[in-house]
């Protein structure tokens, strides 16, 4: 079925994708106004409120997991970037997140661009094995995006993103103020993550948009639960980027509470989607958490612009929503509309889920029902498996065989490595070694390609003045001093005095004049070639000059080159110039990747070896047990290291104490009487037996012993043994 709905335009596929969008766009969809809503239904709506959020508390184990990776991350980046600082933000940091929530930082650091450090910074986080890495370099705050490997936490990076501190400061301050703000908030995401319009990414609201407009909710109950944080007379300002914020926040929020507010979550849960739904604060209205309550379009002059979701639907996939359709405020940067990412498609989708969930409460349907996955498909289930359940079933021979074989790849695999560094310090050195020629000649390089240059235009002036010369030479046909000579002579006859007698003809006095003018023009054109044929002498010197001294600097280079070689002899059968060195340093740069790929599969295999030797560790220690258990007596502990004379712990009496008491009569026990059997017997009696008179001369040295001054004193201090009295 393809027909399209005559009144919306919404085809067959967009009616099924939004039903309840289109029927209230065909005024045929009737809203509960929430007068059928009980006591007793938001009473249990309150209590699925909160066995919902009992289940998204993040488990201890998680929690290690995301702390020991912000530790993990913040060495390694303070680490990389000298005079950096990473930290935490958003919801983890605000205690608004779920139990999946991902791990929000944001890197302070001076001196780079934003695009450098997060180019260098990716190449970092690749050599951690982060997954899924991507730049966004383009944004206002530029991100980097990736996922860890071991925990498979989703992590975003930011660029001195000073606000978004901020931000979390200020979301930390309100979900402090009151238990029932931060579970609002945690039910609201709860429900946006499970029906898929709580990703930015995909064109829906943020986790930090749906956080802002349900504070905006609790801020217009009667009375507020929710104050305006942000009040006060004492303003502080921060400068960023050269823009000026008010980061003003209350010290004490619960002061500006006039009155108490006693309603439940359900009741709360419910104000909201009555507000988003039956309201449609987004119609005239600004969400503005600084503001305490809804700022109008007019007071905000962000008019509500064309085209509207459902129009933009009708006019394609890349037609854009039309400007604050779903204003929502920034606390701190109030030019900044947090829905400006929301798409079309995004949009509706919101209206639909509100519309659902609202005629659903109503109709008596379950928090479960109303917050069931939207696309069950999409969900991936992994229960976690044990560490050692793919070991458990196998006998020891085929671990030790397990543990045997990975350390032979551990080896293998660490040689190869060896290896591939070694290529890549080689090309790097010789890269190295090339550059370092290539400055250290960089001025016999530049003579020589000065030289070069010459060569070629002087060639071919060369060759055109000898073909000048060469025609001048073919229209003359003589020489120059034979042209000279025949001037003279010429010159001579018809010049010399005449002989009356013999007086020359006409026509022999025309041809001398004709061919002495002749001969002029022709000692002309011949003093044309010679200046020509000059020319051309001088080039060919010029030129023969050029070619000796680019001989010389070529010399002067390969002498240079030559003694590189010598101290480097790997360069002997390479070419020196600048692109064999940029080949040389491609070569390091895919070697590089190589040898990452490697490390990381070193580092599995250091991995699998702790597991095998920890189920080793594991399984002899239960079996150890069970043998002791078979026995019927107490496994004995194993000594620590550095304690091989471990004896095991004896709580009965001490040796000691037994014989006094056997030397003085006392009775004894069957205990006592072991323990006197395992010290030496009755023997140990008589000889443990106190002399009375060598206890008084103890008592009475360790009394003089105590009163013994420590200055000078006159006489002797002390007596030889011989005189000293007993």
């Amino acid at each position: 079925m393809t027909e399209e709905c005559e009144i919306t335009g919404f085809s067959h596929q967009q009616q099924q994708r939004w039903p309840l969008v289109h029927q209230y766009l065909c005024d045929q969809l009737e809203l509960p106004d929430g007068a059928e809503l009980d006591d007793e239904s938001i009473a249990q709506l309150s209590q699925d409120i909160e066995k919902v959020l009992i289940s998204q508390i993040p488990t201890k184990a998680f929690l290690k997991k995301r702390n020991g990776l912000y530790e993990h991350l913040k060495r390694t980046v303070e680490r990389r970037f000298k005079g950096s600082s990473l930290k935490r933000f958003g919801s983890t940091e605000s205690s608004l997140s779920l139990s999946t929530g991902d791990l929000d930082l944001c890197l302070l650091f001076d001196g780079q661009k934003p695009k450098k450090v997060l180019k260098s910074l990716s190449s970092t986080l690749r050599n951690q094995d982060m997954e899924n890495i991507q730049v966004i370099a383009t944004a206002k705050v530029p991100i980097i995006k990736f996922t860890d490997e071991r925990t498979k936490i989703p992590v975003d990076i930011s660029i001195n993103n000073t606000l978004a501190l901020h931000n979390t400061r200020l979301l930390k301050k309100y979900g402090d103020l009151d238990e029932r703000i931060r579970k609002c908030i945690l039910a609201i995401k709860y429900w946006a993550s499970q029906r898929e319009v709580c990703d930015a990414a995909k064109g829906t609201f943020s986790s930090y948009a749906w956080t802002l407009v349900m504070i905006q909710a609790l801020q217009t109950t009667s009375p507020p639960v929710a104050p305006n944080i942000q009040l006060g007379k004492e303003r502080t300002h921060l400068e960023v980027e050269g823009i000026e914020y008010d980061l003003t926040m209350a010290e004490n929020p619960h002061s500006l509470l006039k009155e108490t507010n006693t309603q439940s979550l359900g009741e709360l849960v419910i104000h909201f989607f009555r507000q988003m739904v039956l309201e449609r604060p987004w119609d005239g209205h600004v969400i503005s958490i600084r503001n305490g309550k809804p700022l109008t379009r007019k007071m905000k002059k962000w008019k509500y612009a064309k085209p509207h979701a459902s129009q933009a639907i009708l006019m394609g996939a890349k037609t854009r929503l039309g400007l604050h359709s779903f204003p929502v405020e920034d606390p701190f940067n109030h030019d900044h509309d947090l829905s400006r990412v929301i798409r079309p498609a995004g949009a509706l989708d919101i209206q639909e889920e509100f519309f659902r969930f609202w005629i659903g409460i109503n109709e008596g349907k379950t928090l479960e029902e109303l917050c069931a996955f939207k696309n069950p498909d999409r969900i991936q289930l992994v229960e976690e498996k044990d560490l050692f359940e793919d070991l458990r079933q196998l006998k020891k021979e085929e671990i030790d065989e397990m543990l045997k074989e990975n350390l032979t790849q551990h080896s293998e695999m660490e040689e190869r490595l060896k290896a591939l560094q070694s290529e890549r310090q080689n090309n790097i050195k010789i890269s190295q070694a090339l550059r370092g020629h290539m400055e250290e000649t960089s001025g016999l390089r530049k003579e020589h390609r000065s030289l070069v240059r010459s060569l070629r235009p002087r060639s071919q002036k060369m060759e055109l003045l000898q073909k000048q010369r060469d025609e001048y030479n073919q229209k003359i046909g003589l020489s120059t001093h034979r042209i000279r000579e025949e001037l003279v002579k010429v010159y001579a006859n018809l010049t010399e005095d005449i002989d009356f007698f013999r007086v020359p003809s006409l026509q022999r006095e025309e041809d001398q004049f004709s061919w002495f003018f002749e001969l002029q023009a022709m000692h002309a054109v011949a003093l044309k070639a010679d200046e020509t044929h000059q020319e051309f002498i001088s080039l060919v010197e010029e030129q023969k000059t050029a070619v000796k001294d680019l001989k010389i600097t070529e010399n002067k280079q390969s002498e240079v080159f030559a003694d590189l070689v010598r101290s480097e002899p790997i360069l002997a059968d390479i070419r020196s110039d600048f692109s064999e060195a940029r080949q040389f340093d491609q070569n390091a740069h895919k070697l590089n990747k190589v040898i990452q790929k490697r490390r990381k599969e070193l580092r599995g295999l250091r991995r699998e070896k702790g597991r095998l030797e920890a189920w080793i560790r594991v399984s002899s220690r239960k079996n150890t047990h069970q043998h002791s258990k078979s026995r019927g007596g107490k496994r004995e502990r194993k000594p620590k290291s550095g304690q091989g004379n471990w004896k095991p712990r004896f709580n009965g009496p001490k040796p000691e104490e037994v014989q006094n008491r056997a030397a003085t009569g006392g009775s004894l026990s069957l205990t006592d009487l072991d323990v006197l059997l395992n010290s030496g017997g009755l023997a140990s009696v008589t000889k443990s037996k106190p002399n009375p008179k060598s206890a008084r001369r103890a008592e009475r040295k360790k009394k003089q012993n105590s009163n013994r001054q420590l200055s000078a004193q006159r006489g002797d201090r002390a007596q030889s043994k011989k005189g000293r009295k007993e």
